[in-house]
């Protein structure tokens, strides 16, 4: 509890630091997700030792960097998702004594959970520009953690009634309930602060849709949280990583905001958070 706690007033500060550095250098924010991306990658590949075989992780994390730099370009992404297929399915039949077919869909579930995950995070941060973009990966970010924080705490308090006790011994449902509400509520806090401070008479924050999305992306940060224990489980490990004291690996603090994120953006396309006043 006490690691967890100091590497969380040292985690969001800093998280926040770098998103306000992103309102004057923008190409900051694109970089750290691309970096957090290929982090996340390494360390799940890590859970069956695939970091270990250069052929298999090479792929996966050179086309994740590749994709964040020509996203933008339709045929660029298609000749990149085509070789990057290529590249494993060749490092598959190059070295068939050590790699099987489970490896090669483990490594291209892995990367692309990962990369769309923390991609959807700068597709919203540039394509929305400015200050609304910020918001965007604040909100992210604050939807999952508050999310998992809330169903940690409230758990630890409440909880009596096991969530998947297979899969993650230590969740209940009652932490779930209070994640649920956490992930709805807390983050409104954001659209607060960005409207009195950025948004002013420009921008308007629509509080019901913001709960609505908050509702759905803590449902999803759920599943995703429990989806990479059950990697863990299945690959006999306890973390990803050790980089986080508390929390475990960089793929431990980010699983649920690879599944949130581009829910974010999905809802966002039909009931919009931030629109011009």
């Amino acid at each position: 509890m006490k690691a967890r706690l100091i590497s969380t007033a040292v985690g969001v500060p800093l998280a926040l630091g770098i998103i306000a550095l992103g309102a004057y250098f923008p190409l900051i924010i694109d970089i750290v997700l691309a970096i957090i991306a290929v982090m996340c990658i390494v360390e799940g590949l890590s859970a069956k030792k695939l970091n270990k075989k250069l052929t298999m992780l090479l792929p996966c994390t050179i086309f994740c960097v590749l994709f964040f730099l020509f996203y933008s370009y339709k045929a660029a992404c298609m000749v990149l998702v085509f070789g990057f297929i290529v590249a494993l399915y060749l490092s598959m039949v190059v070295n068939h004594e050590n790699l099987e077919f489970p490896d090669l869909s483990f490594a291209l579930t892995i990367t692309t959970m990962c990369l769309l995950g923390l991609w959807s995070i700068e597709y919203m941060f540039d394509t929305k520009h400015g200050t609304p973009g910020l918001f965007y990966v604040v909100i992210s970010l604050a939807i999952p953690w508050f999310s998992d924080g809330g169903a940690y705490f409230g758990g630890s308090a409440l909880g009596k009634h096991k969530l998947c006790p297979k899969i993650s011994p230590k969740k209940t449902v009652e932490g779930a309930v209070t994640g649920l509400i956490s992930g709805m509520f807390i983050p409104m806090i954001a659209g607060v602060i960005f409207t009195l401070i950025s948004f002013k008479d420009s921008y308007h924050v629509n509080y019901i849709n913001f709960a609505i999305i908050g509702l759905f992306v803590s449902v999803i940060s759920i599943l995703g949280d429990l989806s990479f224990s059950l990697i863990k489980r299945s690959c006999g490990i306890k973390d990803y990583g050790s980089l986080i004291p508390g929390h475990g690996g960089m793929l431990d603090r980010f699983d649920s905001v690879i599944f949130a994120a581009p829910l974010i953006m999905i809802m966002d396309m039909i009931l919009p958070i931030v629109t011009p006043v």
